[in-house]
């Protein structure tokens, strides 16, 4: 399954050609739709155009009500009325026939502004202890990790993940803020985004005589080739919380350091010579030297991205959400009246639109008692 999903770029879904190629598609179809409905929308939008009533239509008129004080009533509610042979027609909101083609725009406009935003944004990762700095000198500013440390739900499982850091820019006095998961961090033009974490253990080698020969940090996973004793250290995890399972395999329960302890493999030459489960401290003795993890410390993830996109997904959200309300809210109305007969047009909402112009009808008839 692993080489199935790594082949079809499932792993990286957003980025695969599949994803890209149905994109593609997608945005052919939706501008093909746009261009065959747009010219009859333009056309609908003109003062000449009133699409016919239906001739089951309910008929509002009422021998008792004022004309003239109707199309008055009519005229106040913003209705543009164009006087006819046998009464008038009025229509309003007839920009709401192109909603659904600003809708598409705006669709459109997100959709291009994210591939753009892919290809051309500025992107990276980096992991940081506490007191590490990452400097960005293109930008003029650089990050200090103060503190990173993880929220606890009540079963142990991890709630949250914060970045406490120092923002130095230059010609400012340094700030500190705290990134956490949907919590990033802005400066100048970057956004950093808390993505991950992970454990840093600390490898101690002292000689015989207990004097100090190296020191290295090691992350799960890692290694570190001691050649005085051409002797490769390999860190198969840190385990918090450790457990074994029935396979005989280390688990970890929580991320909480209730039982900490190191599965650590060696080779030597490049053959395998021994598998250890250690407690912090706790010592392997190989030939001259003593080998041992001090203890572990959290280390964070972050990355960063500047998205160029970011402008066209803003317009396009924008046009987005005026092509909806012009769609659900400004959508074309119509009154046509001629002799004894007021008829209304309009494509939703029609039991609620011939409430409101039959309340019109009644107070064009008050006015004229």
């Amino acid at each position: 399954m692993g080489n199935l999903i790594v082949a079809f770029q499932f792993d990286d879904a957003y980025s695969s050609i599949i994803f890209i190629v149905l994109m593609g598609l997608f945005m052919i179809n939706l501008i093909g739709c746009t261009l065959k409905i747009l010219p009859g929308q333009l056309k609908k939008m003109k003062d000449t155009y009133y699409p016919q009533p239906k001739v089951d239509g309910e008929n509002l008129y009422v021998k008792k009500m004022d004309r003239d004080t109707f199309k008055k009533i009519i005229e106040k509610k913003r209705f543009k009325v164009i006087p006819t042979e046998n009464g008038f027609k009025a229509s309003k909101h007839r920009v709401g026939n192109i909603g659904s083609s600003i809708t598409h725009l705006g669709i459109i406009i997100i959709v291009l502004g994210s591939f753009l935003g892919g290809i051309f944004a500025e992107e990276g990762f980096f992991n940081m202890v506490p007191g590490d700095v990452k400097s960005f000198p293109d930008y003029g500013f650089a990050l200090r990790l103060d503190d990173f440390y993880l929220d606890f739900k009540d079963n142990g499982s991890v709630d949250q993940y914060n970045s406490v850091v120092t923002v130095s820019e230059q010609g400012q006095s340094p700030y500190q803020k705290t990134l956490w998961v949907n919590n990033p961090l802005k400066v100048k033009s970057l956004n950093f985004y808390q993505t991950t974490y992970g454990w840093g253990s600390r490898l101690i080698i002292k000689d015989e005589a207990g004097e100090l020969i190296e020191t290295k940090l090691l992350r799960n996973g890692e290694s570190y080739f001691y050649q005085r004793e051409h002797l490769s250290i390999y860190l198969y995890g840190f385990f918090p919380n450790m457990t074994i399972t029935q396979m005989g395999e280390p688990l970890t329960m929580t991320e909480q350091k209730i039982n900490p302890h190191y599965a650590v493999m060696l080779y030597e030459f490049g053959q395998h010579i021994g598998n250890y489960i250690l407690e912090p401290g706790q010592p392997i003795d190989y030939g001259e030297s003593i080998i041992y993890f001090e203890d572990s410390i959290l280390y964070t993830g972050l990355t960063y991205r500047k998205d160029f996109g970011y402008f066209f997904v803003l317009i396009g959200s924008l046009l987005l959400t005026i092509g909806l309300v012009l769609s659900f809210y400004f959508y074309p109305k119509f009154v046509v009246m001629e002799d004894n007969s007021i008829k209304t047009i309009t494509r939703q909402n029609t039991w609620g639109f011939n409430y409101q112009i039959k309340r019109l009808v009644e107070e064009s008839m008050t006015k004229e008692e």
